[in-house]
């Protein structure tokens, strides 16, 4: 299908939609190729899991070994096109008035059992593409701001869908806010390789009206998730700049 256009709503961004799914516009979801070769992608790029975790980041290209695994082949390239941004699994950029944004990229290997209850999931939700979009879309107390939808972005397919962190009792502010219904104070969400105690999962979210969009990815059989993540009134530069993150996206398999 042709490549068309919508309006993040309220953001003033184009987003572009690929096939059925939705894509950071300028992406050319048909493509199965990098911009960049593979060799030559990865010789100029700077492992970002090498970098103090939270440091700040130069402007420039980075790479993570999404499954933290050297002995298996997937790399995904990006490129941080300003200053501001800081280590991450991605990126993220943090702003004391306004929260953050984010990008993380993983492979993600489980969830939570519920938002406000760390454990994981147990049995762990299943190995396919549409076994997490399933259980992201199911994981309480989130809201499904856009239903799990088949995509094909980067080269490969998978599907799209959209969370929002409905309105929650909290209290405090900033980095002192507290899901007070939550244990810990904390809402999780995905499991990546890089939690590796039991209960830990990610829990960037800064209030009610956080958002994250996902894109699932099956990679020549290894499952990705790149999310975009975002904190209600986050500045439009930041989102500008998270827009050029997603689109610089080159993932060698």
């Amino acid at each position: 299908m042709n490549i068309w256009f919508r309006r993040r709503v309220g953001l003033g961004l184009l987003i572009a939609l690929a096939g059925c799914g939705q894509a950071p516009q300028g992406i050319d979801a048909t493509t199965t190729s990098p911009t960049v070769s593979s060799g030559a992608s990865l010789l100029t790029a700077r492992d970002i899991m090498s970098i103090e975790q939270l440091a700040p980041l130069d402007p420039g290209t980075y790479f993570i070994d999404p499954d933290l695994d050297p002995s298996t082949p997937l790399r995904v390239v990006y490129e941080i096109p300003a200053e501001g941004w800081s280590q991450w699994i991605g990126a993220a950029k943090f702003n004391e008035e306004d929260g953050h944004v984010g990008v993380s990229i993983a492979t993600v290997t489980n969830l939570v059992r519920d938002g406000c209850d760390s454990s994981w999931a147990d049995p762990p939700i299943g190995p396919g593409v549409n076994d997490l979009a399933t259980a992201l879309a199911d994981l309480a107390p989130f809201r499904v701001s856009s239903p799990p939808e088949d995509v094909s972005i980067y080269g490969y397919r998978g599907k799209y869908l959209e969370l929002t962190v409905p309105d929650l009792p909290v209290e405090g502010e900033g980095n002192n806010l507290r899901f007070t219904g939550c244990i810990g104070g904390r809402l999780k969400s995905w499991v990546a390789p890089v939690d590796t105690t039991p209960g830990d999962a990610f829990y960037g979210y800064t209030g009610p009206g956080y958002t994250e969009e996902f894109w699932i990815l099956d990679v020549e059989g290894a499952r990705l998730m790149i999310a975009a993540e975002r904190s209600p009134g986050s500045p439009q530069q930041d989102l500008a700049e998270q827009d050029e993150i997603l689109r610089s996206i080159r993932i060698e398999p």
